[in-house]
């Protein structure tokens, strides 16, 4: 399940990443990340945001990437193949 979620603190106050993300960090806005939970039944809040497919299409687009190689903005198709790739 992709997710939005925000980082939590440890005993010392450190921001850490919850522990029913299994993948995360990714598309930041604000103090939300993108991040992947574990498929195996383990406990995820139910408060969380759930992303599908155009969802993470819609926060990606608004963050108006830029390709590090030509320094343009992420185009469309730009967009759905880094989609495509991120939920396999």
């Amino acid at each position: 399940m992709i997710v939005e979620y925000k980082m939590h603190r440890n005993i010392n106050g450190e921001k850490i990443t919850p522990s029913f993300i299994k993948d995360g960090g990714y598309f930041m806005i604000g103090d939300k990340l993108v991040g992947k939970t574990y498929g195996d039944g383990s406990y995820v809040p139910s408060t969380l945001v759930t992303l599908d497919e155009s969802a993470l299409v819609a926060r990606i687009t608004s963050l108006n990437l830029i390709d590090p190689k030509t320094d343009e903005e992420l185009d469309a198709d730009e967009i759905q193949n880094l989609v495509t790739s991120f939920l396999e």
